[in-house]
């Protein structure tokens, strides 16, 4: 499980195609690009991976994201496999439901205890069932707050979901075979995004993370120290100019 003094941040989705070509049409636009302004500014960094291996979501679905995140000053490459050492390097890991092994949980694990981000997501259908993908996921996703249902929310193709919680400016996202994404109770998770559909459910957790979204991460405490090493010189420096005008 990851410390709290320096894991890097997991954000979850209960659905694979919510940065998808699709996500970045009409209705979605808005409620997409706001989505993915916030995961940028909360992951920081200049370095991104997707993986596009084992999963619906294949790379030709993945350009508009890969346009919004290039023009928001990221370098975006590509992987078809997930290991630790794959994503060694990489700020922020994109997962789009491939179906993981229980070591590359482990490895997931290792790298968000490392300081590295995640964006993961569910609702693929690789465990037989939404039930079989929840019992997969939630102990994983325990240790960062967070559970997953057991029931997918079905419909003929992509349906539309209202946005009752989420990003300034966000009233919609498309969602395909997906499942909620809750806080886990008396757990520092965080249900982000919550929407209601028209044949129900309502007002469910759809993107849940283990900190605040769309606030840039807060230094490590060896961070501060040097921050404040830094202020304490510009100060510094600063009452010896004042003393030199004033001589």
């Amino acid at each position: 499980m990851a410390s709290a003094a320096n894991a890097g941040v997991l954000v979850a989705s209960g659905d694979e195609w919510t940065l998808s070509n699709y996500a970045y049409g009409a209705p979605y636009q808005a409620g997409t690009t706001a989505f993915v302004q916030d995961l940028a500014t909360t992951f920081g960094g200049s370095n991104y991976l997707l993986l596009t291996g084992n999963g619906n979501v294949s790379s030709g679905q993945l350009t508009s994201l890969t346009a919004q995140l290039t023009a928001l000053g990221k370098t975006v490459q590509t992987s078809a496999t997930f290991s630790l050492a794959t994503a060694s390097g990489y700020d922020a890991v994109f997962h789009f439901g491939q179906g993981f092994s229980g070591a590359q949980f482990a490895d997931l694990d290792a790298y968000l205890s490392g300081g590295g981000d995640a964006y993961v997501s569910l609702g693929s259908g690789w465990y037989g069932s939404a039930a079989g993908e929840a019992a997969t996921w939630n102990p994983f996703l325990a240790n960062y707050g967070l559970v997953a249902g057991s029931t997918w929310f079905t419909a003929a193709g992509f349906v539309d979901a209202t946005v009752t919680q989420g990003p300034a400016g966000a009233t919609n996202l498309i969602w395909g075979y997906g499942q909620s994404i809750e806080r886990l109770p008396n757990s520092n998770g965080v249900s982000y995004v919550r929407g209601s559909f028209a044949g129900g459910p309502q007002d469910i957790g759809l993107v849940g993370s283990s900190q605040r979204l769309g606030v840039a991460g807060v230094p490590e405490p060896g961070a501060w120290a040097l921050m404040i090493l830094g202020f304490g010189g510009a100060g510094a420096a600063l009452r010896r100019r004042n003393r030199m005008l004033t001589a």
